[in-house]
């Protein structure tokens, strides 16, 4: 059997996204082929579903729960209009997404420090170095007489690593460490589950669970999964913490790829075909402040459409 790796917060996001909007009597038959879409676009999708109207219905054992009536009546008020829906799904939203942090999710909501969607955050540390989180990522930080660990818990990290000779600095993953020999470098968590560790200066040691450690000099990156540890290979043209600066570079990459990270520092939800986009590659530089200029600007130059459902509902499709 095949293995299905947790939902992602954003997924969680998305399925309570989903299942708020069509419990809207003004659910369109577009919203539904949206929905089925995602859906089907990823197995984790169905996962995160199921444990959200696991949660619905739970809200139901519970008649005269002041949240479940006052969405009721939020959701039964037929002349709302398409941005009023979208505010009445963020809030049920919120009540879903409650819950599930209350089972799976605590540690990453209540993370020493935490970034939500589009934000990113630059902290100083007590021992001089330097941190920067990217959009939607938690850390704790575990500092003590012997070792500086930094456990990512969600999403990505930049580290400036101030010189301590008596304790490594270690940034930790569920799949594995990756300790400065060095100072500057990122670790990030992908949507697969794997651990993407880039190095922009000196030396750092990448060390999957159960492994030996394999050494990445500046501009090389490395992958960590279930035990292994990717060769390491060159970061190439790209310029992986353009995002420290606000900005999105990209090199004849995939479309595909440049608009999930576009969709990464958006509220709501990006949908497109990826194989229906096959073929069509990008090069420049966005910023990642107006991610709707980003895509405006993608589709003057490329052949795709842009279309705005809601402010929280963006569909992608080729021309």
């Amino acid at each position: 059997m095949t293995s299905i790796h947790p939902p992602s917060e954003q997924m969680i996001n998305e399925a309570a996204y989903w299942l708020t909007l069509l419990h809207d009597d003004l659910a369109t038959d577009a919203d539904r082929e949206a929905f089925d879409a995602w859906r089907d676009a990823d197995p984790r999708h169905a996962v995160a579903l199921e444990r959200m109207r696991s949660l619905w219905g739970s809200f139901d054992e519970l008649p005269a729960a002041p949240a479940r009536v006052a969405l009721k009546h939020a959701f039964a008020r037929r002349g709302s209009t398409a941005s009023s829906r979208g505010v009445q799904a963020i809030a049920l939203l919120g009540v879903l997404v409650c819950g599930w942090i209350g089972l799976d999710n605590m540690p990453v909501w209540f993370a020493d420090q935490r970034t939500s969607v589009g934000e990113r955050r630059e902290v100083a540390l007590s021992d001089g170095s330097h941190i920067q989180l990217n959009s939607n990522s938690a850390v704790d930080v575990k500092f003590d007489g012997q070792q500086r660990v930094i456990e990512l818990l969600a999403g990505e990290l930049w580290v400036e690593v101030a010189k301590d000779a008596k304790r490594p600095f270690v940034v930790r993953t569920d799949q594995g460490t990756a300790t400065a020999l060095g100072t500057r470098y990122l670790v990030q968590r992908a949507a697969d589950g794997s651990t993407v560790v880039s190095v922009l200066e000196s030396v750092v040691a990448a060390q999957p669970n159960g492994a030996a450690a394999v050494k990445l000099k500046a501009g090389e990156k490395t992958t960590l999964k279930d035990g292994r540890v990717q060769t390491p290979q060159p970061i190439g043209n790209t310029d992986p913490d353009a995002w420290t600066r606000g900005l999105l570079k990209v090199d004849d990459q995939p479309l595909s790829e440049v608009l999930q990270a576009l969709a990464s520092y958006r509220h709501g939800l990006v949908r497109f075909d990826e194989q229906a986009l096959q073929g069509l590659r990008v090069s420049g530089v966005f910023r990642l402040d107006d991610t709707d200029a980003a895509l405006a600007t993608l589709a003057d130059n490329l052949p795709i459409t842009v279309e705005h459902f809601t402010d929280l509902l963006v569909v992608i499709k080729p021309l």
